[in-house]
């Protein structure tokens, strides 16, 4: 399986531990004011978020060709080592990864990277 491209800076803080589950509740407002609840499945997802501030516009090629190409425009699952537990997770992009050119450094971008586990 492809792995997530190493790039020269590590993400940006801050950077949560352990993601975060997505809703897999099911609810239904009932006439009376009750609610009634249930699970759409039976096991909830990590969703991370990675910001990348400052990096250079060879990383930003890397993570482009990485999305379009290895990815197939971002359909194709990967692995990816959690910079802070060293726990690795098989993820998909969960959106677009959305680049912003930085203007205080000429030659560097901000990328935002959402992931989902599969």
């Amino acid at each position: 399986m492809t792995a997530f491209p190493t790039l020269s800076k590590p993400p940006s803080f801050p950077l949560d531990p352990d993601g975060t589950l997505e809703d897999i509740v099911i609810r239904s407002q009932l006439a009376s004011g009750y609610e009634q609840t249930r699970p759409r499945a039976t096991r909830s997802r990590r969703n991370f978020g990675l910001n990348y501030i400052g990096i250079p516009d060879a990383d930003i090629a890397l993570l482009r060709t990485f999305e379009m190409t290895t990815l197939v425009n971002g359909a194709g699952s990967f692995t990816w080592t959690h910079p802070l537990t060293s726990i690795v997770y098989t993820v998909r992009l969960s959106a677009p990864i959305k680049y912003a050119r930085t203007q205080a450094v000429l030659g560097a971008s901000n990328a935002t990277i959402q992931m989902r586990e599969v």
